[in-house]
């Protein structure tokens, strides 16, 4: 096997002491709690005792006391509810930075193509000053299968270059201008084919919509915030992450510019204001970045690691979105039956990746939203493990899953392989796909409890990738659209279908928790509330099991601790 000449993975935490150590004191006692401690040993306690940082007494309160010191600080929680620590394991941090605070609302109106363009001639004429036109957001869904078109936005600014986001984020509508700017012609090569493309018109002529990350080589620098906005940024959506209880994140990505996103994390660490233990990652877009991830994540390592910022994870973008018909399906996209997508690598060339990857002690990631880009990630894992004597310590986790194909529901438990969703996307946030993939598989989407009963391990996350959508990185804003199946503020509203996709309560706790822990390989020391774990803690303004359906999104942290310090709120 290859784990024989595996390199000795960095440990994934900080030294835990020994909490079993005599001669010191308990730092800190909880008592009279109702502790959810998602370990199935002892699934509920009432009290903790915390030396060090580290939990050394979890169960009632008298053996709380007896086990706390005389000098401890003790606390009575009066019957408050108490959680582990939550992992979100699939967001952005980096990326909301980069675009610093924006604005609070999408700019472009979404009622008809004639309204974009009143708009933009409105927008560009109150900023004449401005050499680039910027804005966010234009529907996707209105402009079908062959996309907006650089001609109409010509005709409003034809010198001034333009760039205009889709409402999917994944595609962009720029101008004629902008497309001169970045050197892009009929002869310029897309860098994914079939997935980060420029679309064309007959004659091979970029028509203006760009998909996915074509334009990232030649544009993303134009893109980013200010030094101090993009700090701004950082620390306020990590303040925001920890004031609702996160101890421990993923960061998913920041497209081609790790350096300057974790060069700022690991000043935040040294400065002593990073609240949450941070996984940072390296984001494979093109083919061509396939050779350097090893040797990048080992770099960004040994550069910006530290004790909270950790790189064990590599990211693969592995295929796109239902929205501009890039996700990887094993049937023609409805309206396009021409198209069904493509995925970044082939299972051949994804198999050799993982064993790369198994040799160098890491762990993958990989984006997936159709189900033949599913497919392909497993059977290229259990070609791996197959080539590997049968097992593979490498980890892998398979995120967004908006369409799994039945046979391979039963896999995932099978070959070990962690399923991650993102719940607040389980109502109605994103409706452009529907046309693409045709009323069947767009009411069967995101069957997170369908996979769960076959077995699964799954996790949860917010992907959250821009400020104005922060509110929706909270977990329990998460939970309750997960909990229903509806979007927070309609309820009362139909229940996006399958209806019986409603998540429990106890398994969304589960999947924040605990095998987010696993995903990240810290599940021997954070996740859940057991002696010689870090003291990870939230208490709770309520008990999520006792308030209403309605109301799980309102649910505030009184206080958040890390490794027994309070990270937001106080005792």
């Amino acid at each position: 096997m290859l784990a024989c000449d595996q390199e000795q993975r960095p440990a994934q935490t900080d030294a835990l002491p020994n909490a079993g150590s005599s001669g010191s004191q308990a730092d800190l006692v909880l008592t009279n709690g109702t502790i959810f401690t998602a370990n199935d040993d002892a699934p509920w306690a009432e009290a903790v005792v915390v030396r060090d940082g580290v939990l050394v007494y979890v169960g009632d309160n008298a053996g709380a006391l007896a086990a706390a010191g005389q000098t401890s600080s003790r606390h009575d929680l009066a019957g408050g509810f108490v959680m582990p620590g939550i992992i979100d394991s699939h967001t952005h941090p980096g990326l909301v930075s980069l675009l610093g605070p924006g604005v609070e609302e999408p700019l472009i109106p979404k009622t008809s193509h004639q309204d974009i363009l009143a708009w933009l001639k409105r927008y560009s004429r109150a900023r004449w000053y401005s050499p680039v036109i910027v804005a966010d957001s234009w529907p996707v869904s209105l402009y079908g299968t062959e996309g907006p078109k650089k001609e109409d936005l010509d005709e409003i600014v034809s010198i001034r270059p333009v760039i205009l986001f889709d409402d999917s984020g994944h595609s962009l509508w720029v101008n004629s201008s902008m497309l001169w700017v970045m050197g892009v012609d009929k002869d310029t090569p897309d860098p994914a084919p079939g997935l980060s493309t420029f679309a064309r018109d007959e004659e091979g002529e970029p028509t203006g919509w760009i998909k996915e990350f074509a334009a990232i080589p030649f544009i993303g620098e134009w893109l980013l915030a200010g030094a101090s906005e993009r700090e701004e940024a950082l620390t306020s959506y990590l303040d925001f992450l920890a004031s609702r209880g996160v101890t421990t994140l993923y960061d998913a990505g920041n497209l081609l510019f790790h350096d300057s996103v974790y060069e700022l994390v690991a000043k935040l660490e040294r400065e002593g204001r990073l609240p949450v233990r941070y996984e940072g990652t390296y984001h494979i877009m093109f083919p061509d970045q396939l050779p350097k991830a090893i040797r990048e994540m080992k770099r960004l390592r040994a550069e910006y690691g530290g004790k909270l910022l950790r790189f064990n994870t590599v990211k693969i973008h592995f295929d796109g979105v239902g929205e501009i018909r890039t996700a990887a399906y094993l049937e023609p996209y409805h309206d396009d039956p021409g198209n069904s997508g493509a995925t970044l690598l082939t299972t051949e060339v994804l198999t050799a990746f993982m064993l790369e990857l198994e040799t160098a002690s890491l762990d993958l990631h990989l984006h997936v939203v159709g189900d033949r880009a599913t497919r392909v990630a497993l059977d290229a894992f259990e070609a791996a493990k197959a080539a590997a004597g049968g097992e593979l310590r490498l980890r892998l986790t398979l995120a967004h899953l908006e369409v799994v194909d039945e046979s391979d529901l039963p896999r995932f438990k099978e070959l070990g392989v962690v399923a991650n969703f993102t719940p607040h996307w389980l109502g109605t946030y994103f409706q452009g796909a529907a046309p693409g993939l045709g009323e069947r598989r767009w009411n069967n989407r995101e069957r997170a409890r369908t996979l769960l009963a076959h077995g699964a391990l799954l996790t949860f996350s917010s992907d959250v990738t821009g400020y104005p959508e922060m509110h929706r990185a909270d977990p329990f804003y998460g939970m309750q659209t997960g909990h229903n199946r509806q979007d927070v503020g309609h309820e009362d509203g139909p229940i996006r279908p399958p209806a019986d996709e409603r998540l429990s309560l106890e398994a969304l706790l589960r999947g924040y928790t605990l095998n987010g822990a696993y995903q990240l390989r810290s599940d021997d020391v954070t996740g859940s509330i057991e002696t010689g774990k870090h003291a990870d803690l939230v208490v709770l303004d309520r008990s999520p099991f006792e308030t209403h359906r309605a109301a799980i999104h309102e649910i505030r942290p009184r206080v958040v601790l890390r490794s027994g310090e309070v990270t937001s709120g106080r005792l």
